[in-house]
């Protein structure tokens, strides 16, 4: 499956974009944490802030860029997941590799988005006078992530049930 492949590119090819516009607007010191009210209790500079943010998309984007390239390769007992002595073994194995990967691509796809739209909000802080998290607007995105992260998981122990 491609497609998440292709979102990937284009999420890396949006955070460039948003990089390119905010940071000759943002200040040299930014607020890089915030408390759970979305007021400012830590500081970075600014490139430290931006390659943080560079190195945390490159590492999400591991689970759809580097991941299936790598998994097929790996021993059975590296790879955690349900009942993976039934699912890994014979026939069963190519098939329950390509669902895997295609599965934790989604997840890549979906924490590459969260991160992108709480780091934008954070770019929006650093440019208002208050420096503060525009709420709720940070907790609906992790409300929304933490949803997708349920369905995740529960379509993954679905498809792999205990053999009967």
């Amino acid at each position: 499956m491609k497609l998440p492949l292709y979102i990937v590119l284009f999420l890396f090819g949006l955070a460039i974009a948003q990089t390119i516009y905010f940071y000759p607007l943002l200040p040299n010191i930014v607020g890089s944490h915030f408390d759970m009210t979305g007021k400012v209790n830590g500081n970075s500079p600014k490139l430290t802030y931006f390659i943080l943010y560079f190195v945390s998309l490159a590492i999400t984007s591991s689970f759809t860029l580097v991941l299936p390239l790598i998994i097929k390769y790996l021993p059975t007992s590296m790879i955690n997941m349900p009942h993976r002595e039934y699912w890994l073994s014979g026939d069963r194995k190519e098939e329950t590799l390509i669902f895997f990967n295609a599965h934790m691509s989604w997840f890549g796809v979906a924490t590459m988005l969260f991160l992108i739209a709480i780091f934008h909000l954070t770019f929006i802080a650093n440019l208002s006078p208050i420096k503060n998290l525009s709420l709720p607007m940070p907790w609906a995105l992790f409300g929304a992530f933490f949803l997708f992260m349920i369905w995740w998981v529960v379509v993954l122990l679905r498809r792999f049930p205990a053999p009967s």
